[in-house]
């Protein structure tokens, strides 16, 4: 018996979320149906690595399937891509070992939050992201973002009856930001697991966090009290993506370190960043790259990479870099 290790993409605008249900279609469903007809067998039980809601898409979401059959690989993920539907893709197989679960063994997930910001409906991003037509502060949101980054209790960011069906609320969010570009605005979260609608919450926090309706203090209130009335509305599915998976540890490179290091003499903040850093660190001094740069310099400054950006954990807080262009994006004091 073999134990493939599978990764699809889906639209999941036409399903009740990835697992199965007795009356209503989901992406198991199809899945396990497709594979049980490839192998002309019965359908195989399939085991997610998380359970997606109604409408909600996956980029790179992993299942595993344990099969008596010799198909290669290759085989298989052209077999499969011929009888799926065209909203769901096998990007790559492999074969694990039979201790793998798809589930069980997962280390962190990425999420990816999508917010269609013109002033119009965009037809072509229907039921892709979340139509919000105003003005989006997108350093406020980042500011709000910096207080989630960590170990915190994020009872506040669940929806409530999703607190029974988990032993602790209590969550580690490795990344988390906010960028616009061409009128579309990304929340990219990564953490090592996430509450019942809990992605979606954060995105409507953000969101009131811009529009002034919510302060930090208010998000220091949520997380310390997990009183859902300060945190935002929990914003709809279609605008959320699982975008990956990943079964290594989370670890710390010292080479990113030495890289940063090397590239001092490139770090630079604009005009809002340095307001931004000097409000979250209580600073008096404009000098804010020199500050950066002798905190970095710090033998016991600790740096990874997520995504984009740097984050350097340095006496007492968390610098954001650009990973490309050595911007200081955001510092913000440990709690």
């Amino acid at each position: 018996m073999r134990n493939l290790k599978v990764f699809i993409a889906y639209n999941g605008a036409d399903y009740h979320g990835f697992q199965r249900q007795d009356n209503a279609l989901t992406v198991q469903e199809v899945v396990e149906k497709a594979i049980g007809k490839l192998l002309k067998a019965e359908p195989p039980v399939i085991y997610g690595c998380s359970r997606t809601d109604t409408g909600v898409h996956a980029r790179r979401f992993c299942f595993n399937v344990h099969i008596d059959s010799a198909i290669p690989c290759d085989g298989f993920i052209k077999g499969m891509n011929t009888l799926l539907p065209d909203n769901i893709a096998v990007l790559s197989c492999e074969d694990v070992d039979n201790e793998f679960h798809a589930r069980y063994c997962t280390k962190a997930k990425e999420y990816v939050y999508l917010i269609n910001n013109k002033p119009t409906r965009d037809v072509f991003l229907q039921n892709l992201a979340y139509h919000y037509p105003y003005p989006l502060d997108i350093g406020k949101m980042n500011d709000a973002a910096a207080l989630l980054v960590g170990e915190h209790d994020f009872a506040a960011f669940c929806r409530a009856e999703g607190k029974s069906r988990v032993k602790t609320t209590v969550r580690i969010i490795y990344s988390l930001d906010v960028s616009l570009s061409g009128g579309v605005c990304e929340i990219r979260i990564r953490g090592n697991g996430f509450l019942y609608n809990m992605v979606r919450i954060v995105a409507g926090t953000l969101i009131y966090a811009s529009e002034g309706r919510l302060d930090l203090d208010d998000i220091r209130t949520a997380l310390d009290t997990g009183n859902r009335a300060y945190a935002g509305k929990t914003l709809p599915p279609e605008g959320l993506y699982l975008s990956e998976v990943s079964y290594d540890e989370a670890q710390t490179d010292e080479d990113y370190r030495e890289i940063l290091i090397k590239n001092l003499p490139k770090l630079s903040v604009t005009a809002s960043g340095k307001e931004r850093i000097k409000r979250n660190m209580y600073l008096k001094t404009d000098l804010i790259v020199d500050w950066c740069r002798r905190k970095l310099n710090r033998e016991e400054t600790v740096v990874t990479k997520k995504g984009k950006n740097y984050y350097a954990v340095a006496a007492g807080c968390t610098i954001t870099i650009n990973a490309n262009s050595y911007t200081i994006i955001t510092a913000h004091p440990h709690r």
